[in-house]
C-alpha cells in the first residue's frame, strides 16, 4: 500500500459518513478528454461568421460572455442550415430563448463523449478503482454524462439544476446533483452571463440545501483547482451561514484531490484557505497518480448499499413529512440489484397493516412498470402513468422504460416531464455496457436468433439475457422476444450472477426496440 492510499484510508476512518464527492471539468478532462470551456466554445464558433478571436476580445475572456455573445449569432444560424435540421425537429417546441440553439448542440456533443476502455492503462486503473469507491453522492459543475456511468450501481436520482435541488426533497445518499445542469435537459445548462447571474442569485439558497451534506459529509473535490471562483462562491455562501461550532466540524472534510503539475511529488498535508473573512482548513492531497487516492477510498467499505440506505431514509422521511396517520408506507424501490436481503443487519418498523390498499399511480413500483412493458395492464390509465407513475419513478430510477407508456397515452411530447423527454431520446449505444459493446461484433458474426443463442447458453439464461441486444435487429423476432422475457419474469426476483439487473436492461431494450418508432 502507498502511502497516499494509507493516507487517504485513515482519514476517512475519521468519519462516520461515506464522503460526497465535488466534481469539476478537470475530471472530465482527464477521463473523456474533454474541451475545456474555451476549448468548447472554440469548436462551436466554426460555424458563426465572426472568427472565435472576435467574440473572446469582445467578451474580454470572460468565457461566460464569450458563450452569450456566441449563442446570438449562433441562434440565427441553427434556425437557417441544414445541418441542424434534425436537432430542429427533434427540440421542437423546447428553443425557449436565444441561448437554447447552442446549449442544445453542445449538448448533443456531449452525449456522445464517454469513458472508453483499453486506450490509456493508467486510466484504465483509475477508473477501475473509482467504480469500486463508497460514496453518498455525488455534486458536480460538469454537463456530461461520464459520473451517471460510472456511478450507475450506485447512485439513484439524479437533480438537475439549481431549481430543481432547491424544490426537491433530497435524502443525501445515492443521489447526482448537477448544479449547473445537464446535457439531457439543455435548457438547464449553465453558459451565458445571464445563467451565471441567476445561479449566483441563488446561491444563498442552494448553500442552504447542501450545507448537511458538508457539515455531515467528508467533501472529496476532483477537477477543481483550490482558486476555482466556482468553489470559492460555494463554500462562500455555505460558510457565511454557519455557526463557530458548525464551522469546526468542516475541518478534515474539505478534501482536495489536485495534480502535482510542478513533479514535487506525492504530498498529503493540512493547509487554509482563507474563503472571504473566514479561514478553513483543508486536506489538500498531491499526486499525477490518482489511483493511490482511489484504491484509498475504495478501502472503505458500506455493508448497506447506498439505495437500500436511501429507501429507508425515505420511507421514514414520508412518514415525518405527511405527518398521516391513517396513510401507507410504501417501499418505493425494489432492494439492490444482486444484492441479497437476508444481508441486512437489521430491520424497523412502525407497525403493518394486513392490506396495502390503493397506493395510486405515484405507488406503482419500479418493477411494475417492467413487467407493464411486457404484460398488458388493461385498468392502467396510460396518462396518468406518464403524468404522475413515471415523473416519481425516474426520480428515483432513471432506467424506467418509457417508449411503450407514451406510445399508449395521448400526452404531447411537449408537456412530458424532462425526465421523460431526455429517456425519449435515448440512443442504442446507451442501452449496452462497455462489456457488451465489446462483443457485440463478435454476437453478430455468430448468432442470427435468440434460439440460437438459448441453444449454446440455455444453462446460464443470465447469459442469453445479456446476448439478445447485440443480434441484428433485424434478426430478432419481436414478438418471440416478448414471449420469452415473458416467461422469465419470475427471475425479476433473483440476484444470481446479476440476473434481475440484466432482465431489467433486456426488457428496457424491448421497449426501444418495439415502442421507439411508434
Amino acid at each position: 500500500m502507498s502511502n497516499i492510499e494509507r493516507l487517504v484510508t485513515e482519514h476517512l476512518k475519521k468519519f462516520d459518513s461515506a464522503p460526497f464527492l465535488f466534481i469539476g471539468s478537470g475530471f472530465s478532462r482527464r477521463y473523456i478528454g474533454l474541451e475545456d470551456w474555451e476549448g468548447l466554445l472554440r469548436k462551436f464558433s466554426e460555424y458563426l461568421p465572426k472568427d472565435f478571436d472576435y467574440y473572446s476580445s469582445r467578451g474580454e475572456k470572460d468565457w461566460a460572455v464569450v458563450a452569450g455573445l456566441m449563442a446570438e449569432d449562433f441562434f440565427e444560424i441553427w434556425w437557417e442550415i441544414d445541418e441542424f435540421k434534425q436537432s430542429r425537429e427533434q427540440y421542437k417546441g423546447r428553443v425557449i430563448n436565444k441561448t437554447s440553439p447552442l446549449k442544445i448542440e453542445i449538448s448533443e456533443y456531449l452525449k456522445q463523449r464517454n469513458y472508453t476502455a483499453g486506450q490509456d492503462s493508467k486510466i484504465d486503473r483509475e477508473i477501475e478503482h473509482l467504480r469500486e469507491v463508497v460514496i453518498d453522492g455525488v455534486i458536480t459543475t460538469n454537463w456530461d454524462l461520464l459520473l451517471e456511468n460510472l456511478f450507475e450501481e450506485q447512485i439513484q436520482t439524479t437533480y438537475v439544476g439549481q431549481e430543481e435541488l432547491l424544490f426537491s426533497n433530497p435524502k443525501e445518499i445515492a443521489e447526482i446533483y448537477k448544479i449547473h445542469g445537464s446535457c439531457l435537459q439543455p435548457n438547464s445548462l449553465v453558459l451565458s452571463d445571464k445563467d451565471y447571474r441567476d445561479f449566483k442569485g441563488r446561491n444563498a439558497y442552494l448553500a442552504a440545501k447542501l450545507m448537511t451534506i458538508f457539515i455531515e459529509h467528508p467533501i472529496i473535490f476532483i477537477g477543481y483547482s483550490m482558486s476555482d471562483e466556482n468553489i470559492i462562491e460555494i463554500l462562500q455562501a455555505i460558510t457565511s451561514c454557519l455557526t463557530e461550532e458548525n464551522l469546526y466540524k468542516l475541518k478534515d472534510r474539505l478534501i482536495f484531490v489536485q495534480r502535482d503539475t510542478r513533479n514535487e511529488g506525492d504530498a498529503f498535508q493540512s493547509t487554509t484557505m482563507l474563503i472571504k473573512d473566514t479561514t478553513l482548513t483543508v486536506t489538500s492531497i498531491r499526486t499525477n497518480d490518482f489511483d493511490k487516492v482511489y484504491r484509498g477510498m475504495a478501502s472503505i467499505k458500506r455493508k448497506i448499499p447506498a439505495k437500500i440506505l436511501r429507501q429507508m431514509k425515505s420511507q421514514i422521511y414520508e412518514l415525518v413529512r405527511t405527518n398521516d396517520p391513517n396513510g401507507q408506507i410504501y417501499a418505493a424501490i425494489d432492494l439492490e440489484d444482486d444484492y441479497d436481503p437476508s444481508e441486512l443487519e437489521f430491520v424497523y418498523g412502525v407497525g403493518i397493516s394486513d392490506k396495502l390498499g390503493l397506493i395510486g399511480y405515484k405507488g406503482i413500483s419500479p418493477d411494475e412498470l417492467f413487467i407493464g412493458v411486457i404484460q398488458d395492464v388493461k385498468k392502467w390509465n396510460y396518462d396518468q402513468i406518464v403524468l404522475e407513475t413515471l415523473p416519481e419513478a425516474l426520480r428515483i430510477d432513471r432506467f424506467i422504460p418509457v417508449f411503450k407508456y407514451f406510445s399508449l397515452c395521448d400526452i404531447a411530447y411537449e408537456d412530458l416531464d424532462p425526465k421523460i423527454q431526455a429517456n425519449l431520446q435515448i440512443r442504442y449505444s446507451r442501452l449496452l455496457s462497455k462489456e457488451q459493446e465489446r462483443m457485440r461484433d463478435y454476437v453478430r458474426e455468430k448468432f442470427t436468433s435468440i434460439e440460437e443463442l438459448e441453444e449454446n447458453f440455455g444453462d446460464r439464461i443470465h447469459r442469453v439475457f445479456e446476448l439478445i441486444p447485440l443480434l441484428k435487429t433485424e434478426n430478432i423476432d419481436k414478438e418471440y422476444l416478448r414471449e420469452f422475457i415473458a416467461k422469465h419474469l419470475d427471475l425479476l426476483n433473483e440476484s444470481f450472477y446479476g440476473t434481475r439487473s440484466k432482465l431489467r436492461k433486456l426488457i428496457r431494450f424491448y421497449d426501444w426496440l418495439v415502442y421507439k418508432k411508434r
